[in-house]
């Protein structure tokens, strides 16, 4: 569970900035998606990034670290993703370089999600006013994103997919993400490089909520069905920080044979603050995902920045949280099969190879529970079988070189 764009390498944007010598590509303003009450409204993109003195207050600028909140964090992707929107150049380039990265922590498969239609030119998180929208073309994106990602594996010798997102907020794209992923799925084999191999919906859990948000819920709903119509692979971001039981229609519903984050199914009526849940809610859902054999990617940072993970405490003398009381260590108690993620590792400033560390030094798992976990994690990928025994092997000889 990666997404590019939060993956893009901060410091090739600051220098596409630099040497444009001013920033006029950046909005003044951009209009966030949710109400002006909720911590909505304008935000002031252009204002922010020129008061940066150095880069380093620019990455302090496009990083989440210490918010505790999804929202902020989408904040954080205003700032930087309209220096890419519309950049075929800058796009592949920086496709290119998150293959590096990759290659860089010996991570030898991915499969690397965005949205095709938020990185084009014109695009908002936001829907725009009736009568002033601008259609946003994903089809230059997806092509830029896949010409990098096929250079960087020539280059660094590992395999990248891709996954394609519709955003919760703009449910005017989603089935145009169905089809985009239908049509190229459905023109080649599998073996095809940089190959689309599966959806996902991301920036939110709004459009589960069909009493609050039903102009979110049915297009994206409708969507997800064609999906399934269309024997596209599922993954969706679910009881991150919305309802425990958003989990349980991502599967039902939606047709998801994986979960991003999953956190609040592990979580009590008190922690996770979700006044219509009940015991018997919360274990309808762990039951579902274990009865099913749905896996959960989870992020352990990120839980931790997006405010995900609300019951963390921290010890008093340390100040470090308890991650031994994390959701993924009572995920693996109670049998879900769970595997460890970055999200978005830049603009967390994080790693796998740190979240392993999480897991190794903080969690209290062993060097084998890392494995199983990697194992789980090849099993439910969208690879072909024959690719999974591939990766399999890759790993198995990776761990013996390194006993």
């Amino acid at each position: 569970h990666v997404h590019l764009d939060g993956s893009f390498e901060f410091a090739l944007l600051n220098q596409h900035l630099n040497d444009l010598g001013h920033h006029d590509i950046l909005p003044e303003s951009v209009q966030l998606p949710w109400h002006e009450d909720e911590g909505g409204g304008h935000f002031p993109v252009r204002q922010l990034v020129q008061d940066c003195q150095d880069y380093n207050e620019f990455h302090a600028l496009c990083t989440c670290v210490g918010k505790s909140s999804l929202r902020e964090m989408i904040k954080c992707f205003e700032v930087f993703v309209p220096i890419v929107r519309g950049n075929l150049e800058l796009m592949e380039e920086l496709a290119y370089h998150f293959v590096k990265r990759q290659a860089e922590q010996n991570i030898i498969y991915t499969e690397v999600r965005y949205s095709p239609h938020v990185l084009a030119k014109g695009a908002t998180y936001a829907m725009p006013p009736a009568g002033s929208m601008c259609p946003a073309d994903p089809v230059p994106i997806v092509d830029a994103v896949t010409r990098g990602l096929i250079r960087g594996e020539n280059d660094f010798g590992v395999k990248v997919n891709q996954i394609l997102c519709c955003i919760a907020w703009r449910p005017d794209w989603a089935e145009a993400v169905i089809q985009l992923a239908h049509e190229r799925r459905s023109t080649t084999d599998s073996a095809q490089q940089c190959a689309i191999v599966g959806v996902d919906i991301a920036a939110g859990e709004e459009h589960f909520d069909v009493e609050n948000f039903p102009h979110l819920h049915y297009p994206h709903k409708s969507a997800f069905q064609l999906a399934q119509e269309l024997d596209l692979n599922i993954t969706l971001h679910a009881g991150e920080v919305g309802d425990a039981t958003f989990i349980h229609r991502a599967i039902t519903e939606y047709g998801a044979v994986r979960i991003g984050h999953g956190y609040r199914m592990m979580m009590s009526n008190d922690d996770a603050d979700n006044d219509g849940d009940n015991a018997a809610d919360y274990e309808h859902v762990i039951q579902t995902v274990i009865q099913r054999n749905v896996h959960v990617e989870v992020c352990p940072t990120s839980s931790l920045e997006t405010g995900a993970w609300t019951n963390h405490q921290q010890c008093p003398v340390s100040g470090e949280c308890k991650w031994e009381e994390h959701p993924f260590v009572k995920m693996r108690e109670r049998g879900v099969r769970v595997g460890l993620n970055s999200d978005d590792p830049a603009v967390f400033d994080t790693s796998l190879v740190q979240q392993y560390d999480i897991a190794l030094r903080k969690m209290g798992l062993s060097r084998g529970d890392i494995v199983e976990g990697v194992m789980h994690s090849i099993d439910a990928s969208f690879l072909s079988d024959e690719e999974k025994d591939d990766v399999r092997e890759k790993m198995l000889e990776f761990v013996r070189s390194h006993e």
